[in-house]
């Protein structure tokens, strides 16, 4: 049995410990009535029965310090590189500051000097060859021990450019949405001037003036002035005061004068509310 589970936890895809099928819902139940109600007696009987101790379901306490095993491996609590000595391997090259470069290059030659040697140990003695195997692996541990000690620099060095390409990518999509903005701006106001000029023919207005006659346009005049004082005069008789005109914002002043240049016609409206819209829309992203 100890062999079997030995094996598990040290394959690739280890399947899960045998006692992953005590944490049923019925004993996870039992197990918060037993810390509830530790004295009760019908709880202590149904305890009793169970095959294991009902506290096992508990989860262990978190390692704080030592090492913990997973997969059939230690793992320091504290994710840090272990020495050579500390794995009981010995160290070819000097301790301290050190020139990995250089100490790369050094075991580099040694393990082609090595394997070399090797060779000749096959071809004169075969019986041999252990020595050397041996000499041979705890090289690659040295060098891959190095290598290793690159990994913090690596890790700040691939975050740094992830940081620069997301912030490159941003920018890029923020011009482009600028951009887009810009001439959509662009085209809505070039849309609105030709829906003004096909309205309003340019001319229009000063013909009629010229047209109509001096007394008409006194008589209108008149006729606007007595509305306007019979209206005020209503207003003031019957108690209501006149309210100041409300403020509009930027984006309600623009569109009120686009929606007054438009007709009295629902689907015109409509086209000059969107209109408007898209233009608040643009200024809002920008």
């Amino acid at each position: 049995m100890e062999e079997a589970s030995a094996q598990q936890q040290g394959a690739a895809f280890p399947a899960p410990p045998y006692y992953f099928q005590r944490y049923t819902q019925e004993n996870i139940n039992l197990l918060e009535k037993a810390n509830a109600d530790p004295e009760n007696a019908e709880i202590t009987k149904s305890l009793e029965a169970l095959p294991f101790p009902i506290l096992a379901l508990e989860p262990p306490p978190p390692v704080k310090k030592g090492a913990y095993w997973m997969f059939g491996r230690a793992w320091p609590v504290q994710d840090s590189l272990a020495t050579l000595e500390e794995q009981g391997i010995e160290q070819l090259y000097p301790k301290g500051s050190i020139d990995r470069v250089k100490e790369l290059k050094k075991l580099n030659h040694s393990a082609v000097f090595n394997f070399l040697e090797l060779v000749h140990t096959l071809s004169t003695s075969p019986g041999e060859f252990a020595t050397k195997v041996d000499q041979i692996r705890v090289i690659f541990i040295n060098m891959h021990h190095i290598i290793n000690e690159y990994r913090p620099h690596q890790a700040r060095e691939t975050l740094k450019l992830m940081m620069e390409d997301q912030l490159n990518r941003k920018k890029n999509e923020t011009a482009a949405l600028r951009k887009t903005c810009a001439d959509l701006r662009k085209q809505l106001a070039t849309l609105q001037a030709l829906k003004q000029e096909r309205l309003q023919p340019p001319g229009l207005d000063n013909d009629v003036e010229m047209s109509a006659p001096a007394s008409s346009q006194s008589h209108i005049s008149s006729s606007t002035t007595a509305i306007s004082t019979t209206t005020a005069s209503s207003s003031t008789a019957s108690g209501v005061g006149t309210k100041p005109p409300r403020r509009l914002s930027g984006s309600e002043d623009k569109r009120k004068s686009i929606v007054d240049s438009t007709p009295l016609d629902p689907i015109a409206i409509k086209n000059a509310e969107t209109l408007a819209r898209m233009m608040d829309l643009c200024d809002d992203i920008e």
